[in-house]
Parts: structure tokens; sequence; C-alpha cells
């Protein structure tokens, strides 16, 4: 395992245990009680997610436009911010079966939009895999960000409150937030350059194969 691979698991360790503290040992809320530390998690992953995948579109069209060395970056960036929007949404389950009585809210506007986009994202992984290009895949990386972050922002709510965080009393909470958020937004970027860096590195010839190349 090289420096490159080993310094980035740490710093995400590292930043995923932080995250886990800053979360647990947030403030209460006076209505929700110490249920808004599961909405501190669960809205922190969600909006890391949501700025992956505009890191992601912004990415692949860098990559059509001839940028091609970014494409590990783009499929990455891509992958991690699918699994944090499947991870926001398995944490929203608790608060919502504590707060509403159903552990996914069929009816509320957003739990529909979130499970289409896993949904569309899912058939996009199995459909870029089998299609195999790397141009596909980076068109299709701007249709799913693209879609998502219009669905983000004109999906209607109901239950679902708009800006809990934003509105709440307390300056500590939305400061607590804050923290929550760039250890979460820290951990991530220190996965996705893990990711990079073991594909990256798998993609190399070995010291073996190099010498026997050159020589």
């Amino acid at each position: 395992m090289t420096h490159k691979q080993i310094y980035p698991r740490v710093l995400f360790i590292l930043f995923a245990v932080a995250w886990l503290l800053a979360a647990a040992m947030a403030p209460t809320e006076r209505t929700l009680g110490t249920l808004v530390r599961w909405v501190y998690a669960h809205a922190s992953l969600t909006q890391v997610s949501l700025l992956f995948f505009a890191s992601a579109l912004v990415l692949s069209v860098l990559y059509w436009l001839g940028r091609e060395g970014l494409f590990l970056w783009l499929e990455t960036m891509g992958w991690v911010a699918l699994g944090l929007w499947l991870a926001g949404f398995v944490l929203s389950m608790v608060p919502a079966k504590l707060s509403w009585g159903v552990w996914v809210d069929f009816q509320e506007p957003r739990t529909q939009m979130t499970l289409r986009v896993l949904a569309v994202g899912l058939l996009f992984v199995v459909l870029t895999r089998w299609v195999d290009s790397r141009r596909f895949t980076a068109a299709a990386q701007i249709v799913l960000s693209a879609l998502v972050l219009f669905l983000s922002r004109n999906t209607a709510v109901i239950r679902h409150p708009v800006n809990p965080i934003g509105s709440a009393d307390s300056r500590a909470i939305p400061l607590a937030y804050s923290l929550i958020f760039l250890l979460a937004l820290a951990a991530a970027l220190a996965l996705v350059y893990l990711i990079v860096a073991a594909r990256d590195n798998s993609r190399q010839p070995s010291a073996v194969v190099r010498q026997e190349l050159l020589s």
C-alpha cells in the first residue's frame, strides 16, 4: 500500500469518526429534542451529496471539453455522490419513524424524489458499466447530476421542514451543523481521493513489469 492510499485512508477514518462524534454531541432542539441529531447527520450527507453531484457535472463537462485525465475523478465523484444520497436517505428513516410514525413516508414529495433519484442512479450505474464508454459515462453523469440538482431545488414539501437548521432559534444549532457538514465533506473528499488513488494504482504496471518493459 502506497502513501497515496495510507494518508487518505487515515484522514477518512479520522474525519468520519469526528463527524459521528460531532453529530452525537450536537445541541438538541426544543421541539425535536435529541432526534434533531439524526437530522444533522441526514442533512449533512445529503448536502455533501448534492455538492458532489454538482462537482461531477462540472468535471464531466470538462472531460467532454478535452480534459481526459479527469475521468477517474468524475466517475468516482458520481459514485460517492450516489452513495451519500443513499446514506442520507437511510439516516432520514429514523426521524421519519419517530416523528411521523412511518419509516418511509411515500406521500411526501421529497421522499418520492429521493427514491426516484436512487432508482435512476442505480440504472445509471448499471447502464454505464454495461456500455463501458468513458464519453457515454461522462454524458450520463451530466444528465443524472443535472436531474438531481433540478429536482432537489424544485420539489415541494408537505411535512418535511424546508430549513429546520437555518430557522432554529438557537445560534448554536447552525454553528454545530456547519461543523458536522464540514467534517462530512472532508471525510467524503478523503474517500474520493482514496478510491481514485486505488483505481489509478491498479492501472499502473508493477515494478517488475516496468523493469521488464524497460529492459
